[in-house]
C-alpha cells in the first residue's frame, strides 16, 4: 500500500493499483476511483476498439509520487499521481504510449464520494448543470467545445455530503468528457484525453482539488486555478484597454435577424430609444461572410448601408457585423482554404437547404478579419462572430497552407488562432461577442452565449450559474440569438435532461436577473432558421416592435438592464437553492446585492429576506442597489 499525505490531503494506492483513494483530511470526505470508468479507446483504420485500463504495477519513483502502469490493448499506459500542497496532479505520461495510434484514455477515471449521503455531479454545459444521477441509463461523450452541446469550461465537479471535488484540466486542447449511467444505476464522469495528430505526443495533466460541498465552492476553486494560470482578465482591465467595453453595462442586446426586411432600420432604433433603451448593442447589421449572393428562404442577407449605420450610431447605439468566416461553401476556394481531415477531404460543418458549408483552416482567419474590419466594416463599433467560440476545431492535415506549411495544424494551434482572431477583432477598442461560451478564450472576447432554460423539479439536469460564479466579473454569458426572449421558433430538448430554447420571456428575464446578465430581445426584422434541426427543415419569420410579445419582452428587459448596469461588472460571490425542488434560488454579488428568483410557473414563494412573496416566474433584488 502506497500512501502520500500532507495536512490537507491523503492519497492511497493499493499495491496492485486496483484501488485509488483520496481523502480530504480537513472535511473527512473520502473519494474512491471507479475502476470501471478507466475507459480506453483505440481508433485504427476506421475501426474503434473499447476496453478498460488494467493495472499491472505500482511504483514510487521519487518523493510524493506514485506511478500506476496499466495495460491497454497490449501496450503500457502510465499514470503518475503527485501530491501537491493543495491538490493531486495526475499525469498521463506520453513516453510509453507515443506509439499507440488513435488512443483515447480516461484521465484519471471517475472519483466517487465514499459515503452515500449525497452525490451530485457538476457539468459545465451551458451555464452549468447539477445532476444527482437520476433518470434513465445513458452515456454521452462531450467535446470540450462543439456548438451548443460542448463544455463551456475545462473542469468538472462532484459534491459529496461533506465535501466537493474539482477536476481541473491542465492540458485542455485535446479533450473530451465521458458521462453516463448504466442499467445497474452506477454513474460516472471523467475527462478523456484524445489523440493529437493520431498519437499521444505530449504529457497530459489534470488536477484534483478538495472543496466544500457546494456549487459555489467548486466553481470558486476553479476560478482560483484560472487566476493562478494567468488566464483571467477582469472587466476593469478590459475597460482600461478598451473603454468602449463599459458601454455593455445596462445595455440591451437586440437581434434584428439575418435577412433583409422592408424596414427603415434607423427609424426602428429611434422607436426603441423612445421606449427608454438608451444603450443597445445591435447585431447583424451587415454580413461578414464569403458567400454574399446566397439567399436564405428566398430573402437576401441583411446588409445595412453606411448611411443607415451612421444614423443608428447617432442614437448612441452600437452596431456590429455578423461574421461567419469559419465556414465556406464548397467550390469557393479564392477567399479561404478548407480545413482538411486526415483522409485528405474537406471537413463538412453544417448545411441549410441544399447549401453545404465546410470548415475553414483557422490559420487564415486573423488576417482575413483584419482586412474585413478595415475595408468593409470600419463604420461598425463592435464585432459578433457566429459559431466561432462554439466550434469544435479539429486538426487540419493539409501541408500546403501558408499558416502551417509542410505540416498539419494541431488543435492547440487552432485554439491560439482563435485567440488571435478575437484580439484582431478588438482593434479600435471594439467589444467582441461570439456564439458559444468558451473559457479558453475568456481573455480575448467579452460575451459568449448559449443558456439552458431554468427548469427544475422532474428535470434531470438542473441549470446552475457555474460560468457566472467563475467569470461574471470578466465575461457576459447571454442567450443565443436564436433564443431571444420573444423568439420561440427554434429549440430542442435533450431527453428529459434540459431544454434549450427561447420564447419564454418571464423565465429568461428572471434568469438574467439572477445571473446578473444582459437581456436579449429580437426587436424587429426578418430571419431564417431551422424548423427542425434533425430533418434540417427551415422557415422564415419576422418580428416587429409593435408585436405584443416583443413589447412584453422589452418591458421585462428594461428592469434587467437597470440591474445589470449596477452589478454587471461585479463578481458573483454565492449561489444557493432555496427550495427542495430547485425552482427558488438566490445569488449574491460583491457589493452585497442579493437577487432572488422563483422559476415556478404556478406557485408564489415567501422570501423572508424580502418580507413578502415572490410571484411565479419573477425576480427581485435586495441591498447594494
Amino acid at each position: 500500500m502506497q500512501n502520500l499525505r500532507n495536512s490537507a490531503l491523503s492519497l492511497t494506492v493499493s499495491d496492485d493499483g486496483r484501488e485509488v483513494k483520496l481523502l480530504d483530511v480537513q472535511r473527512g470526505q473520502g473519494w474512491s476511483l471507479d475502476p470501471l470508468s478507466l475507459l480506453c479507446i483505440v481508433k485504427q483504420d476506421g475501426e474503434e476498439k473499447r476496453g478498460l485500463l488494467a493495472p499491472s504495477g505500482v511504483s514510487r519513483p521519487y518523493g510524493n509520487n506514485v506511478e500506476i502502469t496499466y495495460g491497454c490493448f497490449g501496450k503500457d499506459v502510465v499514470f503518475r499521481y503527485a501530491l501537491l500542497a493543495d491538490s493531486v496532479e495526475v499525469t498521463f505520461a506520453s513516453g510509453k504510449s507515443d506509439d499507440i495510434q488513435g488512443l483515447t484514455v480516461a484521465l484519471p477515471g471517475s472519483f466517487e464520494p465514499e459515503d452515500t449521503g449525497m452525490k451530485k455531479y457538476l457539468i459545465p454545459l451551458c451555464q452549468g448543470m447539477q445532476w444527482d444521477a437520476r433518470g434513465r441509463p445513458f452515456e454521452t461523450i462531450y467535446p470540450c467545445s462543439g456548438y451548443h452541446s460542448g463544455f463551456t469550461m475545462d473542469m468538472t465537479g462532484c459534491l459529496g455530503s461533506k465535501g466537493g471535488l474539482l477536476c481541473a484540466v491542465e492540458t485542455a486542447a485535446d479533450v473530451n468528457w465521458l458521462i453516463g449511467k448504466d442499467e445497474h444505476g452506477r454513474s460516472y464522469f471523467t475527462n478523456l484525453q484524445i489523440s493529437s495528430l493520431g498519437g499521444v505526443r505530449y504529457d497530459r495533466k489534470i488536477r484534483l482539488y478538495c472543496t466544500g460541498p457546494s456549487v459555489t465552492a467548486v466553481a470558486k476553486r476553479y476560478r482560483m486555478r484560472v487566476i493562478e494560470r494567468g488566464r483571467f482578465k477582469p472587466w476593469s482591465e478590459k475597460i482600461t484597454e478598451r473603454p468602449q467595453v463599459e458601454r455593455l453595462f445596462g445595455a440591451l442586446l437586440c437581434h434584428i435577424g439575418y435577412c433583409q426586411d422592408d424596414l427603415d432600420y434607423a427609424e426602428e432604433c429611434r422607436k426603441l430609444k423612445a421606449m427608454g433603451f438608451g444603450k443597445v448593442f445591435i447585431d447583424n447589421a451587415r454580413r461578414n461572410i464569403y458567400n454574399y449572393g446566397l439567399k436564405m428562404g428566398g430573402l437576401p442577407q441583411l446588409s445595412l448601408d453606411r448611411e443607415t449605420v451612421l444614423k443608428i450610431r447617432e442614437l448612441g447605439y452600437e452596431v456590429a457585423p455578423h461574421s461567419l468566416i469559419n465556414i465556406i461553401l464548397r467550390g469557393d476556394e479564392t477567399k479561404a482554404r478548407y480545413n482538411i481531415r486526415a483522409d485528405g477531404k474537406p471537413a463538412l460543418s453544417w448545411q441549410f437547404d441544399d447549401n453545404k458549408f465546410y470548415n475553414v483552416c483557422t490559420g487564415t482567419l486573423p488576417e482575413y478579419q483584419r482586412n474585413a474590419d478595415r475595408e468593409s466594416f470600419s463604420d461598425m463599433t463592435w464585432n459578433y462572430f457566429d459559431t466561432t467560440a462554439a466550434g469544435y476545431w479539429d486538426e487540419c492535415w493539409a501541408t500546403d497552407h501558408e499558416s502551417h506549411p509542410g505540416r498539419p495544424l494541431t488543435r492547440a494551434e487552432n485554439q491560439e488562432n482563435i485567440r488571435s482572431l478575437f484580439l484582431v477583432a478588438q482593434e479600435g477598442g471594439r467589444v467582441v461577442e461570439s456564439e458559444g461560451f468558451r473559457d479558453a478564450y475568456s481573455m480575448e472576447y467579452d460575451i459568449g452565449d448559449t443558456l439552458a432554460l431554468p427548469q427544475y423539479g422532474p428535470w434531470e439536469f438542473w441549470p446552475v450559474p457555474m460560468t457566472q460564479l467563475v467569470y461574471h466579473d470578466s465575461m457576459a454569458h447571454v442567450w443565443y440569438e436564436g433564443h431571444c426572449y420573444n423568439d420561440f421558433y427554434f429549440g430542442f430538448t435533450v431527453g428529459n435532461q434540459y431544454q434549450y430554447t427561447g420564447g419564454q420571456p418571464r423565465l429568461q428575464s428572471a434568469a438574467d436577473a439572477l445571473y446578473g446578465e444582459m437581456p436579449h430581445v429580437f426587436g424587429f426584422g426578418a430571419t431564417y432558421t431551422w424548423k427542425n434541426a434533425v430533418t434540417k427543415e427551415s422557415l422564415s419569420y419576422r418580428f416587429r416592435l409593435e408585436d405584443p410579445l416583443v413589447r412584453y419582452s422589452l418591458d421585462l428587459a428594461r428592469p434587467v438592464c437597470d440591474l445589470h448596469r449596477k452589478i454587471g461588472m461585479l463578481e458573483m460571490t454565492d449561489f444557493e437553492f432555496l427550495s427542495e425542488d430547485g425552482y427558488v434560488q438566490k445569488t449574491v454579488f460583491a457589493d452585497g446585492t442579493e437577487v432572488y428568483a422563483n422559476f415556478r410557473n404556478n406557485n408564489s414563494r415567501c422570501i423572508d429576506a424580502l418580507g413578502r412573496d415572490l410571484l411565479p416566474e419573477s425576480w427581485e433584488a435586495k441591498r447594494g442597489i
